[in-house]
């Protein structure tokens, strides 16, 4: 099934009102590696609709107080891309057609089969993934650089884009995180250019640029007399994105008595500006980013856990270069781009260039290949970036990254490794499969050319999206 072995496990809400229904699907879909939870009536089915995500809810159809056709309206109405499959054991093909016709997505007789709830559910997933790539291929075609400037195909950035779409037009809080310079503000402006209120405000504050203050201030504004400078009252972050998106970067950063008036925000869904008496709603959607690791902080008391778990309800973490470096070459093209004009001639960058970008370790990332590109379009003599336009560290990647000059051959068969493992999403036994090579060796080369130090990745389901 589509997923299910990957980042994003599909989320099925099984709603029977017979428990014995309930957990046979429930285990059944669980052990097809859906993540699956369980609503004894239509009322408790809706109401975990409103807390989290869900997209397929598997219900039934003869129920007290709400059937399964009740609960179909009230989903079209309240969480339109979560797909509705009704089972029951009136089958007939009236009431097949109906269901259909109300926007039922598939329809099952009881008593369910494993097997073909299974193949039902996994043929129903895979066309959601289906949809969600169509959309963001069509999106892509409207301007240069596909959605919000992100460019890239690599198997990981492909799942960041899938969960971007999914989580854009949900009202719960979002937290990117990623090394610095991986792209969490693009991220950010990705989600809320395809929510529900695109045309509102994006206002992005860095929470580590100000002094407490400030931030303060900046976030929850102030009244008139609030401080000493404060000659007129001023509307902060929050107030002026109003149903838009208040994007807190660098949210690790915050301290913590401004950590716990955002709680209560966040918790209240309302605030009060300093100096203020009066309150003030809520309506922006939260999205915040951070490149430290926020559960050693909550563990050290750096930074609230009840923040964070508030913070967390909707996770994008976002890879480092160095693990898409298939992406390499479009991101670079991107920036000759964005950089250079017209009358430069400037067409793009020379094979043996791009391979030695390639085999670079990028500490900084994209915006370090950004600035990289910057640099060598002020110095070259065109038409194709050279190594020659690129400093040591660029022209001569195997020894920047450890210290270790290798061979030709053995860089040829270092690169064959990294190219393995960015095709099997980080995979080490896939992507030894694909090397045609066993686990032991696998392992051993890893180690012999300097690249077991990433942490080992589950294999990341296939899909399409947006590019950054």
């Amino acid at each position: 099934m589509s997923d299910n072995t990957g980042g994003h496990r599909t989320q099925v809400l099984v709603v029977d009102d017979e428990e014995d229904v309930r957990e046979f699907c429930k285990d059944a879909l669980a052990d097809a590696g859906y993540c699956v939870r369980t609503a004894a009536s239509a009322r408790e089915a809706l109401r975990i609709l409103g807390e989290q995500h869900v997209d397929i809810v598997l219900s039934d159809l003869k129920m007290p107080e709400m059937d399964g056709i009740a609960l179909l309206e009230r989903i079209r109405e309240q969480a339109p891309g979560v797909d509705v499959v009704l089972m029951t054991g009136h089958a007939t093909i009236e009431t097949a057609v109906q269901a259909i016709r109300m926007g039922a997505s598939d329809y099952l007789a009881k008593p369910v089969s494993i097997g073909d709830l299974k193949t039902r559910l996994d043929r129903l997933a895979g066309w959601r993934d289906l949809v969600l790539e169509n959309q963001l291929l069509r999106e892509q075609l409207q301007g240069n650089g596909g959605s919000c400037g992100l460019v890239g195909t690599a198997p990981r950035m492909r799942e960041v884009y899938r969960t971007v779409l999914r989580y854009a037009r949900k009202s719960q809080p979002v937290l990117i995180t990623g090394e610095s310079g991986t792209g969490k503000e693009l991220i950010a402006r990705a989600l809320h250019d395809h929510g529900s209120n695109p045309e509102e405000p994006f206002l992005p504050v860095d929470c580590s640029a100000l002094s407490p203050h400030l931030v303060e201030s900046e976030l929850f504004g102030h009244v008139r007399g609030a401080f000493t400078g404060a000659t007129q009252d001023r509307a902060g972050l929050l107030a002026s994105a109003r149903k838009g998106t208040a994007f807190l970067d660098e949210i690790g950063e915050l301290p913590l008595d401004l950590q716990a008036k955002l709680l209560r925000a966040l918790q209240e869904k309302e605030f009060r500006p300093v100096g203020g008496n009066r309150t003030a709603p809520l309506e922006a959607r939260i999205v915040a980013a951070t490149n430290r690791n926020l559960p050693d902080a909550t563990r050290t008391g750096r930074f609230r856990s009840d923040l964070y778990y508030r913070l967390n309800v909707l996770a994008i973490p976002l890879p480092p270069l160095r693990d898409r470096k298939s992406d390499i070459g479009a991101l670079a093209q991107h920036f000759i781009l964005r950089h250079s004009q017209p009358e430069e001639g400037i067409l793009g960058i020379a094979p043996d260039c791009l391979k030695s970008l390639q085999g670079y370790a990028w500490p900084g990332n994209v915006r370090e290949l950004e600035n990289y590109i910057q640099r060598a379009l002020a110095v070259t003599s065109g038409p194709l970036l050279t190594l020659a336009d690129f400093p040591p560290e660029i022209r001569y990647p195997d020894r920047a990254a450890g210290g270790r000059a290798y061979t030709q051959l053995e860089l040829l068969e270092r690169n064959a490794i990294m190219e393995a493992l960015e095709s099997a999403g980080g995979h080490r036994l896939r992507a030894a499969e694909m090397l045609g090579i066993g686990k032991t060796t696998m392992y051993r080369k890893l180690k012999e050319y300097e690249l077991d130090g990433a942490p080992e990745a589950e294999p990341v389901g296939a899909g399409r999206l947006g590019v950054l």
